[in-house]
């Protein structure tokens, strides 16, 4: 069998677990890792109990050779300059962390440089992949009515995990087109443990789309109790939440009780890269998180710069 060569970028929180997935099967991934921090690669080595030599280590981008995939697991900031340098040097298939940019320009350029070598991106928005939203999508499938989405959370990090939501909203009423219809965004105190380059966010805000669906994501310093979610359709009502990791639903009809499982990225980010060689992957394309990002950049840099928010990178990661 001939090893998929994979090349994972960043060994941070993210970064090792994918790699953690791919080396609980060696013989059938070759795992590369571009990680400049010794003290990184020696604490996360040992959080997935693994060996130095399990992977071939690269400190410098530059000297990175082509292989069959790169995963770029970093922060936001330096991302749209590391995959510039991939695509020079001859990558073609990516998956992507999010947010995967920090403004409209960095997608524009991204997107045509990728449509001039064919090039394709998936962004890891994972949801898609788990049990309880499959089955959702599949009762919904055939429904005219209107769907309505409320996430409820504390301090779960409004800026950089909304996307994940708003992914899921698109999936489920199968449609790119969003707009804000109304918000009310503070600047979080809380330090953000990704350095002082990255702000957060708590209040919330509402989308909605073509169809009228909508969306309203909510972060509050005082809730306590995980992440809860309420997904309506006419007469369905789906109640999910993350920390207890339950979901039901219940129509005029029947009521039903299963439970939410959530797949560890150590467990699924190989399904995903074979996913994506098989031309099989149910993730979000670039092109197609453009918009989602695009009113996100906006509605945070409001806060941050007000008249000047155009013209600024926006500091979610």
């Amino acid at each position: 069998m001939i090893k998929k060569r994979v090349l994972v970028v960043g060994f941070g929180i993210m970064g090792c677990r994918h790699v953690q997935a791919f080396l609980d099967d060696k013989n059938k991934y070759e795992v590369h890792v571009l990680e400049p921090s010794e003290s990184n690669i020696k604490e996360n080595i040992t959080k997935i109990d693994a060996e130095y030599d399990d992977c071939i280590w690269y400190s410098k981008l530059d000297s990175i050779p082509l292989l069959d995939i790169a995963i770029i697991a970093t922060s936001s900031k330096p991302r749209f300059e590391i995959i510039k340098k991939l695509l020079k040097i001859g990558y073609r298939k990516f998956l992507l962390e999010k947010i995967v940019f920090q403004s409209e320009n960095q997608f524009n350029i991204i997107l045509k440089l990728f449509k001039e070598v064919h090039a394709v991106a998936y962004c890891n928005f994972v949801n898609r992949y788990f049990e309880a939203y499959k089955k959702i999508k599949k009762e919904l499938s055939n429904s005219e009515n209107r769907t309505h989405i409320t996430i409820h959370g504390g301090e779960f990090g409004l800026g950089c995990n909304a996307i994940h939501y708003i992914d899921m909203f698109q999936h489920l009423t199968n449609s790119n087109n969003l707009k804000f219809i109304k918000s009310k965004i503070e600047i979080s105190k809380a330090k953000n443990r990704r350095g002082d380059d990255y702000k957060e966010f708590t209040g919330f805000f509402t989308l909605t789309n073509n169809k009228l669906d909508s969306i309203r994501i909510i972060s509050e310093i005082k809730y306590n109790g995980g992440i809860t979610i309420n997904i309506k359709n006419g007469d369905r009502n789906y109640f999910l939440n993350e920390q207890t990791k339950m979901f039901y639903y219940h129509t005029k009809k029947q009521f039903n009780f299963e439970r939410f499982s959530i797949i560890p990225t150590s467990k699924l980010s190989n399904i995903i890269i074979d996913d994506i060689f098989n031309n099989t992957c149910i993730l979000t394309k670039l092109d197609e998180t453009y918009v989602a990002h695009v009113e996100l950049f906006n509605v945070f840099n409001k806060t941050l710069y007000g008249k000047d928010f155009l013209k600024k990178l926006c500091p979610i990661t």
